[in-house]
């Protein structure tokens, strides 16, 4: 949905007043979220078809994809618009805590797989939940208002030049 509209925005004949340099950064995030997504659906469906998952690693591959798309925006992406920058910090962030999440939940599955944990609903279980949709949620509107409405830009900047 952000690609698309981030397309629209960057072709479309009535946005013809804004600046396409700035939105060239954000619409290329968005592609590359688009793949990252588009992917790991695919990988959940053969998976899921020829019945490969594991109990021990079941969303291994999504904590695996969320990483490697941190890692090519952190080393491929470069902004310069101010824009770009925070559709990228959020981006970052985002897809960082998504893998923590998928880490965590990985670990609480192995831990109930060998008999070190009992197999009973917790609140980490609603944690995740939440917590991966949220995350998802908070990468979407990005890509789609371009603007830091957390002020997670804010903090990182005041992080990282003190």
């Amino acid at each position: 949905m952000a690609t698309l509209l981030n397309f629209v925005r960057r072709s479309g004949w009535q946005f013809q007043h804004i600046d396409k340099a700035k939105l060239k950064e954000p619409f290329q995030l968005s592609a590359i979220m688009f793949l990252s997504y588009f992917i790991g659906s695919v990988i959940d469906y053969f998976v899921n078809l020829k019945e490969l998952i594991s109990y021990l690693y079941p969303n291994t591959y999504f904590l695996l994809l969320d990483l490697l798309t941190v890692l090519f925006i952190y080393n491929c992406v470069n902004t310069r618009s101010e824009q770009g920058k925070i559709c990228k910090t959020y981006l970052l962030v985002g897809l960082l805590c998504n893998s923590l999440l998928f880490l965590a939940i990985q670990i609480e599955v192995f831990l109930v797989f060998e008999g070190l944990k009992s197999y009973q609903p917790w609140w980490f279980w609603y944690v995740f939940a939440v917590g991966v949709n949220a995350f998802d949620a908070m990468m979407v509107l990005v890509l789609i208002l371009h603007k830091d409405f957390l002020k997670l830009y804010y903090l990182t900047n005041k992080i990282l030049i003190r």
